[in-house]
């Protein structure tokens, strides 16, 4: 089984309903999904370990009830996408269900009896891959397992009783945060494509620490993120991914930085736990972040790069911020055009090599910051 490198990186008739901005060129929809919230629950209940810091008590509680076919399942679930395929357990069903209806525990069911109804949708995305659809529909036996203990220990009318009015309350901050700012045109302007004006954004309880990106224009975020950072994790989960994932000639490009020992090092020797396991990866994730720095600097809501880009996950963005150097450098932040195009052309025109690549990020977040990857 082959998972798409995920992430992995971050909301009553009215909410019910979303909420749209007039304000500027980007409509802004605040939701939530029970179903969404349920399937990150899981890869915190099977094993995540950034995940269970946060839901100890939840877990403990869950897992205390469950039968031990539900924690054999579980710790299947964990062997199968996190240990073999590197992935995290949570947001890889999340993205692969949110093709389908999650607003219940029982539209998961529901999915789970005819996978076919969800695939022409996951099938138009950009996260296709025949193997990697495989792999989904092979661990929906477990995953069955583990939703019907859900339904059986009440996880439902838990999180009906417990989330749900925590996330209504923290819903009017988050409008009102992200309403005046009109992030689809710029994302527009950089991706060089059609993006539909509607972000949504689906406030959930258990993905922290995590932003995660699903099927649309559309992620998941935790109710108790700062309102300023829902609008970091919309200006970043859109590029998502800014480039097509099978462009043969990119990656044929890009293969002397895949070899180079100290871009190997960034992509085996970081915090597994923190995503980004391949090389594909690093290169989706780093793009998409140096992306949004600029669209952050040009909307006015950027953090410092060289603070953001030396010390994110332990330090490990490096391509990041050779990146957002080169695209400042060349023009691209001004001139916009098509991302994935621009990094093709960069890459043959010399100005990515490995030592371009650790010289442009040593502009950004100093020698300390690059050469600690240097072993």
């Amino acid at each position: 089984m082959i998972y798409r490198q995920i992430v992995l990186i971050i909301l009553a008739g009215l909410f019910l309903s979303g909420c749209t901005a007039a304000s500027t060129g980007t409509n802004w929809q605040v939701t939530h999904s029970l179903g969404l919230d349920a399937l990150v629950f899981i890869g915190a209940l099977s094993g995540d370990l950034m995940a269970e810091k946060h839901y100890q008590a939840d877990i403990d509680e869950m897992r205390g009830k469950f039968s031990q076919e539900g924690l054999d399942a579980l710790t299947t679930l964990d062997e199968i996408i996190r240990a073999q395929e590197n992935m995290l357990v949570g947001p890889s069903l999340a993205l692969y269900f949110s093709a389908g209806p999650t607003g219940t525990l029982d539209d998961l069911l529901a999915t789970i009896d005819d996978p076919e109804s969800i695939r022409p949708a996951f099938a138009a995305s950009p996260y296709w891959n025949e193997e990697g659809w495989g792999g989904f529909v092979g661990v929906l036996p477990d995953v069955r397992t583990v939703i019907e203990e859900l339904q059986r220990v009440g996880f439902e009318e838990k999180w009906r009783r417990d989330v749900l009015p925590l996330i209504e309350q923290r819903r009017p901050l988050f409008v009102e945060a992200v309403d005046p700012y009109d992030v689809i045109t710029e994302q527009k302007r950089l991706l060089g494509r059609h993006l539909d004006p509607t972000i949504e954004i689906i406030v959930v309880n258990y993905s922290q620490p995590y932003g995660i990106k699903i099927i649309g224009q559309r992620f998941l975020t935790h109710h108790h993120y700062s309102p300023e950072i829902q609008l970091r994790i919309a200006a970043h989960e859109i590029f998502h991914p800014p480039f097509d994932l099978d462009d043969q000639k990119l990656w044929t490009l890009l293969k002397p930085l895949e070899e180079d020992k100290w871009m190997q090092n960034i992509v085996s020797d970081h915090n597994p736990q923190f995503g980004y396991n391949t090389f594909v990866g690093v290169i989706n994730e780093d793009s998409t972040q140096a992306l949004d720095q600029i669209v952050g600097e040009r909307l006015g809501f950027a953090r410092d790069p060289a603070t953001r880009f030396a010390e994110a996950d332990g330090g490990m963005h490096m391509v990041a911020a050779a990146l957002y150097h080169a695209i400042k450098d060349d023009g691209f932040d001004e001139r916009g055009g098509v991302y994935a195009d621009w990094l093709n052309d960069v890459l043959a025109r010399g100005l990515l090599t490995p030592d371009e690549v650790r010289r442009r990020a040593r502009e950004v977040v100093g020698e300390e910051a690059v050469v600690k990857w240097d072993y």
